[in-house]
């Protein structure tokens, strides 16, 4: 949390001096005021850790954590998107990549995530941004955490929009475990493909083994991925 807080205040801090130099700034856009609200929220926060398994009683539910922890998620989208208006796009992209941990802190504290898209377009980006099975891992591990919290209300209100955040979450976990290079990282993410996206897994399988022709993957993910796309396959010629 003391991360999420300074990483913020920096950002803060050039939003607020860019926001007063702007002619006829509305005051009620005024960044100070969700700055301040995130820095009292981080110091709110950090009397929940560590994880509440590990606090002594009478500390606050994970309820109230969760609620807390969803509202930082609506704090730094909003600053994010009041950078983005203010054409300062490298500050809007930095404050949006922290909802990321801000997710994963919800999930360390036992709290379910509500609001998924920032979450989901930073996976994505920092995916985008390295081919290093080390590095993937890290990411492989954040993408769990942030699947197993999300709550059930952002997974039954999943629509069939192809960009809907929950579907591209559980793509980009696949995607990325398989870039781990390590079967037992792909195999839990592969099998969510089947049982969370089932009109989607068709077209993700047969990408799937297209790539391991494309890409020279070691022998091991390409077997896993060709076991899956044959078990996919026996089930809907059974079917």
């Amino acid at each position: 949390m003391v991360y999420i807080s300074d990483a913020c205040r920096e950002q803060a801090e050039q939003l607020i001096e860019q926001w007063r130099c702007l002619p006829g700034s509305e005051a009620d856009s005024d960044p100070t005021r969700l700055s301040e609200s995130m820095q009292e929220l981080c110091r709110a926060l950090r009397r929940f850790e560590p994880p509440l398994e590990e606090q002594a009683e009478g500390t606050a539910p994970a309820r109230e954590v969760e609620a807390l922890g969803n509202y930082g998620l609506d704090l730094l989208v909003e600053m994010s998107e009041l950078a983005d208006t203010m054409g300062m796009q490298e500050c809007s992209r930095e404050l949006e990549e922290l909802c990321l941990p801000m997710a994963a802190w919800i999930a360390r504290q036992g709290g379910e995530i509500l609001r998924l898209p920032p979450v989901v377009n930073t996976l994505a980006r920092h995916a985008n941004q390295t081919t290093d099975p080390n590095r993937m891992r890290e990411l492989y591990n954040l993408a769990s955490e942030v699947f197993e919290a999300v709550s059930p209300h952002v997974v039954d209100a999943s629509p069939e929009d192809p960009r809907h955040p929950w579907r591209l979450l559980v793509i980009n976990r696949a995607i990325i475990a398989t870039r781990t290079l390590e079967p037992s990282l792909m195999e839990p993410a592969l099998k969510a493909i089947l049982d969370y996206l089932p009109e989607d897994a068709p077209r993700f399988f047969e990408e799937g083994v297209r790539q391991m022709d494309k890409v020279d993957y070691p022998e091991r993910v390409r077997e896993t991925m060709r076991r899956y796309y044959d078990l996919l396959h026996a089930a809907r010629t059974l079917h």
